[in-house]
This record gives C-alpha cells, structure tokens and sequence, in this order.
C-alpha cells in the first residue's frame, strides 16, 4: 500500500511507526507541520497521526 492511495471514501496511510490506517476523508480536523518535515493529522478523539509526508503532500491527498 502507497501511503495516500484512496479507497472510496478512506484516504489509506501508513504513519511515522510503519502502522496502517484508513481515514475517511471528512475526518482529518486540522494538520500541522513539523520541523522534521513531516506532518501530524488531529482526528477525532484527539487522536493524533505522526506522517514523514510533507503538510503540502498530505493537503494534495486530503483535496477532492
């Protein structure tokens, strides 16, 4: 699985830890940069998703 492939609805992930995910597309809260580059994704709950994916990627994924 590529990291930002989407599956009807589901934007599919795999996260800092190698861990995949399967987000719906509505569920991303808000996204923040990290100095490392990468970017984390605040769901609902206050979960949150470490990514090594730049914001501007994640953001490009996150567009209809």
């Amino acid at each position: 699985m590529t990291s930002g492939t989407r599956a009807g609805r589901y934007l599919l992930l795999r996260d800092a830890d190698g861990q995949r995910h399967a987000v719906a597309l509505s569920a991303a809260l808000a996204l923040c940069e990290l100095d490392s580059g990468g970017t984390v994704l605040l769901l609902p709950g206050g979960r949150l998703l470490r990514l090594d994916e730049p914001l501007e990627q994640v953001l490009a994924w996150l567009s209809p």
